[in-house]
C-alpha cells in the first residue's frame, strides 16, 4: 500500500508526523503532541511574482526621477542612479563604478527577473533555463545585492552636505526607492524555493 508523504511534516521538538493538509486558512499548525508551531508549505508564487513585478517597474521610475536635490553658488545639480554611475565610470573611479553597478543595478534586476521566469516556467510548459542554474543564480544574486547600502549612503551624503550647500533635498527618485526596497525585500522573502525547486 503506497502512502503519501508530500503533505506530511515532521515536528522538529517531538519528531511527530503531522498531516499538513489540517492547517488552517492562516496555515498555523500546532504538533498536536508538544503543541509546538509548525512551518506549513505554502505556495507564495503569486505574491513573489507581483513583489517582483512592482519592484522592477519601480527599479525604472528610480533611473528616471532624481534621488537628491542640491544648489550652490547659483548652480542646481540633480542626479539619479544611472547619473551616480556614469559619473563614476566617467572619473577615476571606474573600479568602483563597476562595483555599484554590479552590485546596485546588475544584481538586484538579475534577481527581480530570475524569480519571474521561475514562477513562469513552474506554471507552464515554457522552459528555458534549467531549475538548477535558476536556482544557484538566485542565491547568488541575493547575496550580491546591497541596495540598502546605496540608500543608505545617499542618507549619509545628505546629512553632510547639509551646512555645506545653498539647499539640498530628497527629490522624487528617493521616495521611490523606499517602496522598491520593501517590494525587492517582500519578493525574495515570500518567494517559495520548494514550490519551484523542490528544496
Amino acid at each position: 500500500m503506497s502512502v503519501d508523504v508530500e503533505n506530511i511534516i515532521e515536528c522538529k521538538v517531538c519528531g511527530l508526523f503531522v498531516d499538513s493538509t489540517q492547517a488552517s486558512h492562516t496555515h498555523f499548525l500546532k504538533c498536536p503532541r508538544c503543541e509546538t508551531k509548525l512551518n506549513v508549505h505554502t505556495d507564495h508564487g503569486f505574491d513573489a511574482l507581483f513583489y517582483a513585478l512592482s519592484a522592477l517597474m519601480l527599479f525604472v521610475l528610480i533611473n528616471v526621477f532624481p534621488l537628491i536635490d542640491l544648489s550652490f553658488v547659483g548652480m542646481h545639480l540633480q542626479t539619479n542612479l544611472s547619473d551616480t554611475i556614469f559619473t563614476l565610470f566617467g572619473g577615476d573611479m571606474f573600479l568602483v563604478g563597476m562595483i555599484v553597478f554590479f552590485t546596485i543595478v546588475l544584481m538586484p534586476l538579475l534577481n527581480s527577473i530570475i524569480i519571474i521566469i521561475s514562477f513562469i516556467q513552474n506554471h507552464s510548459k515554457f522552459k528555458i533555463f534549467t531549475e538548477t542554474l535558476l536556482h544557484d543564480s538566485l542565491h547568488f544574486t541575493q547575496n550580491w545585492t546591497f541596495m540598502e547600502v546605496f540608500i543608505l549612503s545617499i542618507i549619509v551624503t545628505y546629512i553632510k552636505l547639509v551646512g555645506m550647500v545653498s539647499s539640498t533635498k530628497f527629490d522624487v527618485g528617493f521616495y521611490i526607492f523606499i517602496p522598491y526596497l520593501v517590494c525587492f525585500y517582500l519578493s525574495n522573502r515570500k518567494f517559495e524555493g520548494r514550490s519551484v525547486f523542490g528544496e
